[in-house]
């Protein structure tokens, strides 16, 4: 059988409600779009050449022409589809109401996704600034711990979004009941493949509670020394004196040995260890080390420093200063001002830092040796 050109453009394509869109319509919508399309960005770009986008009333202006070429291009696709002016709305809503997909016995409509979508968003919002404001307000009239603040305001967040989620998938027509199925399913998975992934989620969650580390905390973990950025459920970013950012599963921090350095009392001691020659006065070197210290600003007097005779090196007197300063932060910077003051005290006071050498006594030598000495 004989199928003409003319059956062929007209065969129906989709139904919205009681209107029928065919090949011919579907068609001849693209060149709207183009033309649409082209029109706005040649008009942008008139505008661009002549520099009017840097005053307000031009740009206000291409806002209003950009609105009017869009809704003729509107008007343009619905008179193709054949919708009246005064049907249009009518035309909207059956849009919106047109089954994308059936899972079980629900129906997933545009409008259903939208509507998720804007619920979803929300929750977030809501969540932000109810965060914002229980940081603000409500923490601060009692006292809260700024650790404690920080997890109990993740917390808080994390179950608002959970609840906006509950809802959207309550408004899709989903039941809860039929999400245990999927976490049987997503509990085989972790077993096999996300085993890190949930040792990670719930490392990070025994660090929201317990803070062994906090954000703007010092730590060293392996080789690296550096502060705490900031700490996700899945990993803690640390930016290292080198100012380069670490991505550290939180596992690390529950595993291994992490030296926290603004744990409690956030002072932090400093060691600086020299060595002097044989024949310098040790104790006129442990007044010269007390001044080089005294001379050092980020070091604080109180604790006091300390000054060690630590041992009678291989060539050198060897000698420990510790001292404190206020916080692990400003740890290199004293001890490199320190180092300044100890090179510029030693050279007033005469005091010789030797480099490693080693003397050797000679108690005989053979007699055909000696002959030319």
């Amino acid at each position: 059988m004989d199928i003409s050109v003319r059956e062929i453009l007209y065969h129906n394509i989709l139904t919205i409600g009681s209107y029928k869109i065919n090949i011919l319509q579907s068609l001849l919508i693209v060149p709207v779009f183009v033309l649409d399309i082209f029109s706005v960005r040649f008009l942008t770009r008139i505008f661009r050449r002549r520099k009017l986008l840097e005053k307000p009333f031009p740009r206000t202006a291409l806002r209003v022409l950009k609105g009017i070429i869009h809704f003729i291009a509107f008007i343009g696709i619905m008179r193709i589809l054949g919708v009246e002016l005064s049907n249009i709305l009518d035309f909207i809503v059956a849009i919106l109401n047109f089954k994308l997909i059936t899972v079980g016995e629900t129906h997933i409509s545009l409008v259903t996704i939208i509507v998720m979508v804007i619920v979803v968003y929300a929750s977030t919002k809501i969540a932000s600034i109810t965060r914002k404001y229980f940081d603000t307000n409500v923490f601060p009239r009692f006292n809260i711990d700024e650790g404690v603040r920080f997890t109990l305001s993740k917390l808080i967040g994390y179950l608002i979004i959970t609840i906006g989620i509950v809802i959207a998938l309550q408004g899709l027509g989903i039941k809860l009941t039929a999400l245990t199925v999927l976490a049987g399913v997503l509990g085989v998975g972790i077993g096999f493949g996300m085993q890190n992934i949930t040792a990670n989620f719930v490392s990070g969650l025994a660090i929201l509670f317990e803070r062994p580390i906090k954000e703007g905390d010092m730590v060293r973990i392996g080789t690296h020394i550096g502060t705490v950025k900031k700490i996700n459920l899945r990993a803690t970013v640390i930016q290292t004196i080198f100012n380069e950012h670490l991505i550290v599963p939180n596992s690390e921090f529950i595993n291994s040995i992490v030296e926290n350095m603004s744990y409690g009392d956030i002072k932090i001691r400093i060691k600086v260890d020299v060595g002097v020659a044989y024949d310098s006065d040790p104790f006129y070197v442990r007044e010269a080390l007390l001044e080089a210290v005294r001379k050092t600003d980020l070091i604080l007097s109180h604790p006091e420093p300390t000054i060690l005779f630590r041992e009678f090196g291989d060539s050198a007197l060897n000698f420990q200063v510790l001292a404190w300063v206020r916080s692990p932060e400003l740890r290199f910077r004293a001890e490199s001002d320190l180092h300044f003051a100890i090179v510029e005290e030693f050279n007033r006071r005469g005091i010789i830092i030797p480099f490693p050498q080693r003397d050797v006594y000679i108690k005989q030598m053979p007699p055909e040796q000696t002959r030319g000495i």
